[in-house]
């Protein structure tokens, strides 16, 4: 352990490949066939997967040339350890578009609810995005005011980003939601 368990919240991606493999062994089923059933599909997000099928490729942005792969990633998870677990895990390798992810807002920003159908409970999103040290929830972050976004956005306010450059922020007391799906790893992850 880093620190006491309890005293400190910080990221980590073991910890959400950790989540990932425990929702595969509790529903049994594997991590993409879970949430493609029991979320993506009732939610109507069609073009959210993980490893996408070769048809979408002209839809998906190159990220790196990748040194370790030796070629440009292009439709496959940039992560190098959710690669190597085959592209499906509980921290990376998720492929989507803003008109679906605008979708998984508006669920969130609806209490859960979306075209009439409960996906979690209130008390379930406050748990997840409740402020727990610094300025992190339990796999969301929060607004921060040593940045733009404690400036704008409301102590309620959340987030996700990924290290190829994607973010998705969702703020429920002022009802928007702001989604930005950019490529800051092409060519290189050394583009700051």
């Amino acid at each position: 352990l880093e620190f006491e368990p309890g005293t400190k919240v910080q990221y980590s991606d073991l910890g959400m490949i950790l989540l990932g493999e425990i929702m595969r062994r509790a529903s049994g089923r594997p991590l993409d066939q879970f949430v493609a059933q029991n979320l993506f599909t009732p939610l109507g997000m069609k073009s959210t997967f993980y490893r996408p099928d070769k048809s979408f490729l002209d839809r998906i942005a190159p990220t790196e040339n990748d040194p370790w792969r030796k070629r440009i990633v292009r439709g496959e998870v940039h992560d190098e350890n959710a690669f190597a677990m085959g592209g499906v895990a509980g921290h990376a390798g998720l492929f989507s578009t803003t008109h679906d992810l605008a979708v998984f807002a508006q669920m969130l920003l609806n209490g859960g609810i979306y075209d009439h159908r409960r996906y979690f409970s209130v008390e379930t999103i406050h748990r997840f995005t409740a402020l727990q040290s610094g300025d992190r929830a339990l796999g969301w972050g929060k607004p921060s005011e040593s940045d733009w976004t404690g400036k704008v956005l409301s102590p309620q306010a959340y987030k996700h980003t990924g290290f190829t450059g994607t973010s998705i922020w969702i703020d429920p007391q002022k009802q928007l939601f702001v989604i930005l799906l950019t490529n800051r790893v092409h060519p290189t992850r050394e583009n700051t």
